[in-house]
């Protein structure tokens, strides 16, 4: 055997490797891009969007994982008669706190199919957690009080994040591939796109989201029935 035949097959052999070394890379280390875009929703004549920070963008890799996933543990506080933040999104297997920091007690709940809890009456300064080990949108309540809402959008991918004040996002490093975004905001409509991520660069991916359809309804307390608004706690 010839010295460039030896060449050619151990160049051959040498590319062939490589092309299996890079297939078998997890999708995280193969080439990244970055993703952002802006989001913008279409009011009722006359209304003016004053929570466009509450919307959620995540995205799905289509036909394979989405990537190594890791909880992140959140928070979301009570305060004033509010949960804070009102929107939270965490990786599927995430535990989310509910401190009291409000000077009277709270009962934090969810009838969600995805995730029901009931957290029981508990006071100031203390806190209880939930862990979101399904996928999906969880509403949250507070049973003393009707108009504390809440959201947890436990996600399958580590590719999320929420929109800021301005409306607009960004992911980073998100492995090339094809995927689904998906936007959410609970006054609209959810929507899903397709998107091909590349390394060298992507497209701004701006939406529009429609909440002209919106209408609010008063949740039930835990036990299915409207809350009693004639005691000290009503708004």
């Amino acid at each position: 055997m010839s010295h460039r035949t030896k060449s050619a097959k151990s160049v051959n052999v040498l590319v062939l490797s490589s092309a299996m070394l890079l297939a078998a890379l997890p999708p995280t280390a193969q080439a990244q891009g970055a993703v952002e875009g802006r989001v913008s929703i279409t009011e009722r004549a006359g209304e003016q969007t004053e929570d466009i920070g509450n919307t959620i963008i995540y995205l799905v890799r289509n036909g394979a994982a989405s990537g190594r996933l890791g909880a992140a543990d959140a928070t979301i506080a009570m305060n004033g008669r509010a949960f804070m933040p009102r929107v939270r999104v965490v990786p599927v297997g995430s535990k989310v706190s509910f401190p009291n920091q409000d000077p009277f007690s709270h009962n934090v709940f969810s009838t969600s199919p995805l995730a029901r809890f009931d957290l029981g009456l508990y006071p100031s300064g203390r806190s209880r957690d939930v862990t979101f080990r399904r996928a999906g949108v969880v509403p949250i309540y507070c049973n003393i009080h009707p108009r504390m809402t809440s959201f947890v959008l436990a996600v399958a991918t580590p590719y999320y994040t929420q929109v800021g004040a301005d409306g607009r996002w960004r992911i980073p490093n998100v492995a090339a591939g094809e995927y689904t975004v998906h936007i959410w905001h609970e006054r609209a409509t959810p929507v899903e796109r397709p998107l091909t991520v590349v390394a060298s660069g992507n497209p701004a991916f701006d939406v529009t989201l429609d909440a002209r359809g919106f209408r609010f309804v008063q949740h039930r307390n835990k036990f299915g029935r409207e809350y009693d608004r004639s005691g000290p706690d009503r708004y």
